[in-house]
Parts: structure tokens; sequence; C-alpha cells
């Protein structure tokens, strides 16, 4: 009679840990967001980025150079680099996006490349005992380039670990260098964008600074949402297909 009882009790509390894993990745982004809000109140943090921009602008080319390695060398390897386009914005102002694009296209295709002709076999052997990593080359397999397209919008998957997970599916190179070049564009011009309005806090941001910073904040969740929902949904159709 008790076990019944029990079994819903596991079932629900599974449930409760799908559901948290769903929702895990928009928690993780909407406390990062919290967190760099009350970093300009309760830490020197205008002082730090000031610092750093004086020292960047004031080395003229080679600063950018060497910002431009460093976001290089960070995407090519898996390290987060989530804050260096935030850094760009607030350095450069708009013309940080084409150099954060630049950057973070080059790495992402030498990363590809060297997954697929440098370490294939150990990296998909790395990868075969993940169930998410074996959906994916999956579904790359029937629908290449939508799939890729709808990785780079979600935060499903880390972008540097998607660099070497795709370099050992079929997808050729530069179907998946197109799909990265339409996908990464939104998530450079959002982080960016963070790192312009904290360089505009400075000088005291107005009502429509908040307005744009807080509406882009939840249009880019919402659009996570129903990307990462639709990504899913495709992996869900092409695991049926396959069986």
């Amino acid at each position: 009679m008790t076990a019944f009882p029990s079994f819903h009790r596991s079932g629900r509390a599974h449930r409760h840990v799908q559901e948290l894993r769903r929702w895990a990745p928009w928690i993780v982004y909407g406390l990062v967001l919290l967190a760099l809000c009350l970093g300009w109140l309760v830490l020197p943090l205008r002082e730090w980025m000031d610092a750093l921009q004086s020292w960047l602008l004031g080395r003229g080319a080679w600063g950018v150079v060497i910002y431009a390695l460093i976001l290089f060398f960070a995407t090519f390897l898996p390290m987060p680099d989530w804050p260096l386009p935030i850094v760009a914005g607030y350095v450069y102002g708009a013309w940080a996006f084409p150099l954060v694009y630049v950057g973070v296209a080059l790495a992402s295709a030498l990363a590809f490349l060297a997954a697929r002709h440098l370490a294939r076999e150990r990296i998909r052997a790395f990868l075969s005992r993940r169930p998410k990593y074996r959906a994916i080359d999956k579904a790359v397999a029937r629908e290449g380039w939508q799939i890729v397209l709808l990785l780079r919008l979600s935060p499903m998957v880390p972008f540097n670990l998607q660099n070497y997970a795709l370099g050992v599916t079929a997808i050729p190179f530069w179907r998946y260098v197109s799909a990265t070049l339409v996908g990464m564009a939104p998530g450079a011009v959002i982080y960016v964008y963070f790192g312009m309005f904290g360089k505009g806090l400075g000088s005291g941001a107005g009502g429509m600074d908040w307005a744009l910073f807080v509406g882009g904040a939840l249009a880019t969740i919402a659009l996570g949402v129903l990307v990462t929902r639709s990504a899913k949904t495709k992996f869900a159709d092409n695991e049926k297909h396959s069986r």
C-alpha cells in the first residue's frame, strides 16, 4: 500500500528536477544580470573598468590587438568568454561589435577545424558518453544548418563547446560558418550593448536607457526560451526518426 505514494513522490521529484534543469540557464542569466547591476552600486566596478579602458586606449592599436588576442584564445579554448564582449562594449562603444563579431567568428571556425582534423576521434569518444551531444550529432546529420543556427541562438550548450562538438558532426565547414555568423550576431549585439549601458551609467542613464536595457534583457530571455524549446523539439523528432 505504501509503494504507490512513494512512486508518485519520486515521479514528482523527477519532474521537478527536469523543470529545474530546463530553467537553470535562464535563472543563471538573470542572476548574472542582477550581479552586474548590483556590482555598479556595491563594488568599484566602474573604477576597475575605467582603469582597464585607460590602459587599453593608452596603447592605441596595440590595445586593440591585445584585447582581440585575449578574446580569440578565450573563445578558442573551452573558457567562459561572455564577459569579454561586455568589456569591449564598455571600452570601445559601438566599435566593439565588429571587433567581437570577427574575433569570435575566427576563433569558432578554427576550433571547428581543430576538432575535425586534429582531435576528431578523441573528441568523438568524449562526447559519445553524453546523451545531449549524441542527440546533437543525430539532429545535425538530418537538418545541419537549421540545427546549428538554433544551437547558436540557444544557451542549451555552451558556445565554446559547440565549436568542438559540431566539428565532429557531418555538417560541411561552410554551412557551419554561415549558420554561426547568423546565429552569433544577436548575442554579440546584446553583450556589447550591456557594456555600453554600463558605461552610460557613469554619466547618468535616463529612463529610456533603462527601458531599453530591461526590454533587451527580457526579449533575450523570451527568444532564448522559444529557441531552446524549438531545438529540443527538433532533437526529439530526430530521435524518433532514427529509431
